[in-house]
């Protein structure tokens, strides 16, 4: 055992690489279940040396091979983390005896009362008439297997070999104790730049981070479409886009709105020219297929050969919260200003899209992509847009529409939103527009616009060259489309937002079942990306808590894959979350 600076060191001399990054691995998840760890973090070779080098290459191989300062990054962080660990514990907690490998612990020798132990439950199940069922003819392995049964029958759930080890709280700590939001240990020594990151996480983040920067990936050339690009994440990421030398097309509810936003911008002369701004509402089928449309347009004008030709396409836009139909009417009456300030001159960004006008709640339900039959939609509507009448859960304040398609007729907002709301609470509406906004749409545009990106003649692997992406699709997802390897009553579900849960759940299926025949036969790489903690709903934000990371670092995120893909490093099919840094089972619990 680990327990020693002997034991440690001769560990060190006599194990290779790979079993090291193992061990260490495994005091990580230690920590992490707040139990004892070896003390071999103490012993390990600075950051420097080509031992470390090595050790580094083999804790996370997928994300060591983008590039050295990454990789040694990751090092430090982790033995940084188990140290730290280890230095909180009180004395006494170190002094105890590590824990035993559970295959050597079912083979030591039994002592004397265990003996005596064992003869007594024989002689007791022999003589009484009671189960399981033993007798003087009983051989030894059917004995075993007995009791094992009726154990198993007594105690059902309970996992064989499973050491029970005293799980040891370090000094000071409670369970609102602060963590890392990235490596998830006690977060002692904030970074400089973010206070929920440790200094290790801190520089971490932004090393990967800067990979997506305009002096780190060149993108000209290449063509974009990033739906949501109004404000908040899409808003950024369109940005980075531009300023790296991509033409970019944003989708936006209110374009008008966002022309002001992007034209605001210091630098917007140097690539206004590069930027297309298409109003479209994806409540509405009508308005999807139509910014379809309006993507193949502009791509052929864009093409020298008049052929379209997509490069890049994020799915950033996101039903999470529904604003109030107050805020909805703010913005549509925003958006008219801006028409009548603007009617007299040509704008360089908009399109000249006159049959797009900004409606409330997407407009009048025929449209919707989840519209009833005729027949159905005066019996259906009331249905449609209330929440579930369970007695004691149900809410009065839910938004409702009449029967007539002419007008609109609105209720009050619920008091909370929909992120805090249980399943009996959220109004169908928000379920349906959920599902149109989060899940249909990437669908769609997947499914209409895979065919400009790429090539059918595109090989995955060529000898002796890096096998670039021809293409890229990141599908914006988050945690909470994915099991929690906790349990099910995780905090960041547990009856809440079921709704937007399902969308992101069906968003990673959609990633994984397209990814494989996306890349084989066109070279396009398409992944899922959790672009982090940005945002909060406005329950949590009043109570003046703050998110861990902020705009520009989701963007990083979000064009991370392509970032490493230019650079020859594909990665295609996944679940993203920290860069890749994070190892992420989508089907944890199934």
């Amino acid at each position: 055992m680990l327990d020693s600076a002997a034991a440690c060191k001769e560990y060190l001399e006599t194990q290779d690489a790979a079993s090291i990054a193992s061990q260490i691995i495994r005091d990580e998840a230690l920590c992490r279940a707040q139990k004892l760890p070896s003390l071999l973090a103490f012993y390990l070779p600075p950051s420097n040396t080509s031992l470390a080098e090595a050790i580094a290459s083999e804790l996370r191989p997928e994300s060591a091979q983008y590039s050295r300062s990454l990789k040694m990054l990751q090092y430090s962080s982790i033995v940084q983390s188990i140290k730290g660990y280890l230095d909180q514990m009180s004395h006494q907690s170190r002094l105890e005896k590590l824990p035993s490998d559970p295959e050597q612990e079912n083979f030591t020798r039994p002592s004397t009362a265990d003996i005596e132990t064992t003869l007594k439950v024989l002689m007791f199940y022999m003589k009484g008439d009671t189960k399981p069922e033993i007798n003087a003819t009983t051989s030894l392995e059917e004995t075993v297997v007995a009791l094992n049964s009726y154990m198993e029958a007594s105690y059902p759930g309970q996992p064989d070999n499973i050491p029970k080890f005293p799980i040891r709280q370090p000094i000071g700590v409670s369970r609102r104790t602060k963590k890392c939001y990235i490596c998830q240990f006690i977060l002692v020594n904030p970074h400089y730049q973010y206070s929920s990151l440790c200094k290790a996480c801190g520089n971490f983040n932004l090393a990967s981070s800067n990979l997506s920067l305009p002096e780190n990936l060149q993108l000209d050339g290449k063509t974009a479409v990033v739906t949501g690009g109004r404000i908040n994440l899409g808003y950024h990421t369109a940005l980075r886009l531009l300023r790296c030398g991509a033409r970019v097309i944003v989708s936006s509810r209110y374009p008008r709105d966002a022309e002001v936003r992007y034209l605001a911008e210091k630098d917007s002369m140097v690539w206004s020219q590069s930027l297309k701004i298409v109003g479209a509402d994806f409540r509405t089928a009508s308005d999807v297929f139509y910014l379809v449309e309006m993507v193949r347009d502009i791509l052929r004008d864009w093409a020298d050969n008049n052929i379209a030709k997509l490069d890049i396409l994020i799915n950033s836009a996101a039903q999470t919260l529904t604003d109030p139909v107050e805020k909805e009417m703010q913005a549509l009456q925003r958006e008219n200003k801006l028409l009548i300030q603007g009617s007299g001159s040509d704008s360089k960004l908009l399109l000249d899209n006159s049959n797009y006008q900004p409606r409330i709640r997407g407009g009048v339900q025929s449209s919707r992509l989840l519209a009833p039959s005729q027949e159905e939609q005066s019996r259906n509507t009331d249905a449609v847009h209330r929440p579930s009448t369970c007695a004691e859960e149900l809410d009065n304040t839910t938004t409702r529409l009449p029967n007539s398609n002419k007008s609109l007729e609105f209720h009050d907002a619920p008091q909370t939103s929909s992120w805090m709301q249980s399943l009996h609470q959220i109004p169908y509406e928000d379920v349906i527009s959920a599902h149109s906004v989060n899940t249909f749409v990437p669908l769609i545009l997947i499914r209409e616009l895979l065919p400009l990106m790429g090539s059918v003649t595109a090989h995955t692997s060529v000898p002796n060259k890096p096998a670039i992406p021809l293409a890229y699709i990141i599908n914006v997802s988050s945690r909470e489309g994915i099991f929690e390897s906790s349990s099910p009553l995780s905090r960041s579900k547990n009856g809440k937002h079921v709704h937007t849960n399902l969308t992101k759940a069906a968003l990673n299926m959609l990633t994984e079942t397209e990814a494989g025949p996306a890349w084989t036969k066109r070279r396009v790489a398409i992944n899922s990306v959790d672009p982090g903690y940005m945002s909060a709903a406005p329950e949590i934000i009043a109570r003046g808590l703050e998110c861990p990371i902020r705009w520009e670092d989701g963007t990083g995120r979000v064009l991370w894959p392509i970032a490493v893909g230019e650079k020859g490093r594909p990665v295609w099919g996944r679940f993203l979350k920290h860069f890749g840094a994070a190892e992420v089972d989508v089907g944890v619990g199934r």
